[in-house]
């Protein structure tokens, strides 16, 4: 499990209690999750932002740690990034043991604000609309999470996106079919400007079924704000998410064989459905290194 870090959760127990959300935050979540659900996006209101990091701090901050344990996976790194679409600041929690040059770009002042809280004030944070930003460097690495969701020109954001990077993109949205739709737009975007994946995927023209999407899973410890706003009583939550990583120098993606669902553990064998560069393959497998293997991991 990839917790929060123990100071970020004392502050955002800190916020809770000094703007009384108590009585009315499980309300507030939830007309939240609903106008994110219904693509209804809306500048948040201080008390609101404040609700959304109780409530989805957890899990953002879970599967940021997720991809990039992934990417370490690879032996690449990268020492300078921008996070588009920061939030509160996850990726920069998740790397604050790492020495990395971080600059993010976050419009709504309630989301710096919170931000500034959880991070000190001494990132370099751009308040303008992603689409309206202008930078004469570009970045190691760019970072897109859960950002594209929100954005009506894909396209135009997703150029932009690999236009700013010169080294590494990393997309992250909703394990969702229209998430997943989301990642398709980028891949294709990606293949378009010359871009390679690096991870998950095994091909560059996803080969799933139709009405099937590719997602992963990683379970979340609950803190108690999470589990109020959701009226839910099991310690822990399955998040679903979608993820993929490009390099701009040509990779070996097509060896990457990911396990894409849930494996199947029967007695003396388990099965996988794996990503490969010729679609979609079930594999079995009796050995006890196929036992320990999980979704999302590499066969």
């Amino acid at each position: 499990m990839f917790d929060l870090p123990s100071d970020i959760l004392f502050i955002l127990d800190e916020l809770s209690e000094t703007y009384g959300l108590d009585k009315n935050e499980a309300r507030t979540y939830s007309k939240l999750s609903e106008n994110y659900r219904n693509q209804n996006f809306r500048d948040l209101k201080f008390s609101q932002a404040v609700v959304y990091a109780l409530g989805r701090m957890p899990a953002t901050y879970g599967v940021i740690k997720y991809v990039l344990k992934r990417f370490e996976s690879t032996g690449e790194n990268f020492t300078n990034i921008l996070d588009i679409g920061a939030g509160v600041g996850a990726l920069k929690i998740a790397l604050q043991d790492s020495e990395v040059n971080y600059e993010a770009l976050e419009k709504s002042e309630a989301m710096r604000k919170i931000f500034r809280k959880l991070n000190g004030d001494d990132s370099k944070i751009y308040s303008e609309d992603f689409l309206k930003f202008c930078s004469k460097n570009k970045y190691q690495s760019v970072f897109a999470s859960y950002f594209i969701n929100e954005i009506k020109d894909k396209k135009s954001a997703l150029k932009k996106i690999f236009d700013l990077s010169k080294k590494y993109v990393f997309i992250l949205e909703p394990g969702t079919p229209n998430g997943f739709r989301n990642i398709l737009e980028a891949k294709k975007v990606a293949t378009e400007l010359g871009w390679y994946p690096l991870l998950p995927c095994a091909t560059r023209d996803c080969k799933l079924f139709e009405k099937d999407w590719c997602h992963f899973s990683i379970r979340l410890p609950r803190t108690r704000h999470h589990a109020r706003l959701k009226n839910a009583s099991l310690p822990y939550e399955d998040e679903k998410f979608c993820y993929v990583i490009f390099s701009k120098k040509e990779t070996n993606f097509f060896e990457n064989n990911t396990i894409v669902k849930r494996p199947i553990k029967r007695s003396g064998h388990t099965i996988f459905d794996v990503c490969t560069s010729d679609g979609i393959r079930r594999i079995v497998q009796t050995d006890k290194v196929g036992k320990k293997l999980q979704w999302g991991d590499q066969l």
